[in-house]
């Protein structure tokens, strides 16, 4: 089974795409695009279905600290990018029900984007993707903190991993959810399973405006810069149309 985007992967490569790899992702879209078929008897389902409740961020340092990193370094576009990831990736978890460790989650979903701040984008010159700079960078946080390696690792993974397409259960809830809820921020995906009512409340207090123009600039520099990316792999295979068209955008 392909390892592409995990953190084995990413400090094997560094980043950047095989032959197997780019066959891997391309495989990934052509079944993400045969689900996102219509399922209106899904849609029906939803419109009675009860609100998910959105949980308080988890108030553990580890949990300060990364919302106040990210608060330094983002400005307000990526940080609420970042703030949705997270609270779309716990409705997800609702929706599933799935069990998962909230502070994780948290920091993994915060953190995700560092390789796109201006103080990270390009400073590990051996990184030849965002996501793994940003993976790296979490990883060093997070065992600064004190906590145990399998812990920053499960982090590492999460974020190395979610620019792939989609994200095996084998990786951890983590990384499943980290996966869901940027998809979902980002174009769409998945929407019709979590409540029109949920969506609303998450967009209304973070506000999407500039959102899409700010992601589809940074990857598009990063598509630009390391031809062997994943980013640059997502933007040939129609990237730039996904992220304007995304329906959130006209709630």
């Amino acid at each position: 089974m392909s390892s592409v985007g995990s953190w084995a992967w990413a400090e094997r490569t560094h980043g950047r795409l095989g032959r197997r790899d780019r066959a891997e992702l391309l495989r990934q879209g052509v079944l993400a695009r045969l689900s996102a078929l219509p399922r209106p008897w899904r849609e029906d389902l939803l419109k009675d279905a009860r609100s998910l409740v959105l949980p308080a961020p988890p108030d553990s340092r580890l949990a300060r600290e990364a919302d106040d990193r990210v608060r330094e370094l983002s400005g307000p576009v990526l940080y609420g990018h970042c703030l949705r990831t997270w609270a779309f990736a716990e409705l997800f978890a609702q929706c599933d029900r799935v069990d998962h460790d909230e502070e994780l989650l948290y920091v993994a979903c915060v953190l995700h984007d560092l390789g796109l701040t201006v103080s990270h984008r390009g400073r590990d010159s051996t990184a030849a993707c965002f996501a793994v700079e940003g993976a790296r960078t979490a990883h060093a946080i997070v065992l600064g903190h004190g906590e145990a390696e399998d812990r920053a690792r499960a982090v590492a993974e999460a974020i190395s991993l979610h620019l792939n397409i989609d994200v095996h259960e084998r990786f951890g809830a983590t990384a499943t959810l980290l996966s869901k809820g940027v998809t979902l921020d980002v174009v769409g995906r998945r929407m019709e399973q979590i409540p029109r009512s949920n969506i609303v409340e998450v967009i209304a207090r973070w506000s999407r405006d500039g959102s899409g123009e700010l992601l589809l600039t940074a990857t598009k520099w990063q598509a630009e810069l390391g031809p062997q990316s994943r980013a640059a792999l997502l933007h040939r295979l129609g990237f730039a149309k996904l992220v304007s068209a995304n329906p959130l955008d006209r709630l």
